[in-house]
């Protein structure tokens, strides 16, 4: 028996498995007569959790053929040596994306983190990742790729000193509020660049009360940044929908009083 690992263009792994039959010939009433039999190959799905280094470098392989050939990446492509080489990142860091084992939008996602660092080549020294979520594989995956895994949750607490790209793929709006609060001043603040998705579609848009629980950095970030939106469509969009590139202008961030940085409205939550 032997078999044969092919990916479709979902990334599925499947194991072609042929069986080999030998024939039997001899003497008999039917004038020696050979019979053979003849069966079909059959087809496997490999379950995510019993891939390999090799299975999800094929998958990837292929959604990054498929997204570099899209619309949405020639469109996006443009945008991002536009707007992010001239910011100049000496690190990006990376957090969220989730399982690239299991995840098709994680995978995507991933393959752009690559896409990304090769256009910031010039600039970028070193990338980062984490997700509680990560296998051991999506570490041996990262790694492999030279991406540095970060140890320990630091639930979007990095201080920077230096322009650095935080890629934040539609992470949650408290997290996107602790990348900030961690840099809210006017020597930081310039130095986080950030691919998220637009904070004015938390503030605004839902409870104030909640945002002051939840997120409060955003409410006062509205007025500091400047978008670059992502292309609009790819595939089901939703899997690159209402990104943008988010910086925070030296001028804007210069314009601000003392008081409009000690003056957060954080509201803590209630004790049950």
């Amino acid at each position: 028996m032997t078999s044969k690992q092919q990916v479709d263009n979902d990334g599925f792994v499947t194991v072609e498995k042929k069986f080999k039959y030998l024939s039997l010939s001899g003497n008999n009433n039917n004038n020696n007569k050979r019979t053979k039999n003849k069966k079909k190959g059959r087809y496997y799905f490999k379950d995510s959790d019993d891939y390999t280094l090799e299975d999800l470098e094929s998958i990837l392989s292929k959604k990054r053929e498929t997204l570099i050939e899209s619309h949405f990446y020639k469109d996006l492509f443009d945008i991002l040596k536009e707007q992010l080489l001239s910011t100049k990142p000496k690190e990006m860091i990376c957090y969220g994306i989730g399982s690239i084992q299991h995840s098709k939008n994680a995978q995507y996602q991933f393959i752009l983190a690559l896409l990304i660092r090769d256009i910031l080549k010039d600039y970028v020294d070193k990338v980062s990742i984490y997700d509680p979520v990560m296998t051991e594989l999506d570490k041996e995956l990262s790694k492999s790729h030279n991406i540095h895994v970060i140890d320990i949750n630091e639930d979007g607490k990095r201080t920077v000193s230096k322009p650095t790209l935080f890629y934040m793929p539609h992470c949650g709006r408290g997290l996107y509020s602790n990348t900030l609060s961690v840099n809210w001043d006017k020597q930081s603040l310039p130095n986080v660049i950030m691919i998220a998705n637009r904070f004015d579609m938390y503030v605004g848009s839902q409870l104030e009360r909640d945002l002051r629980r939840e997120c409060p950095y955003l409410i006062p970030a509205v007025e500091l940044v400047e978008y670059t939106s992502f292309p609009k469509e790819f595939d089901d969009n939703k899997i690159f929908n209402d990104l943008s590139i988010i910086t925070f202008p030296k001028d804007k961030v210069n314009a601000t009083t003392d008081d409009f940085w000690n003056n957060v409205p954080i509201e803590q939550e209630e004790k049950s």
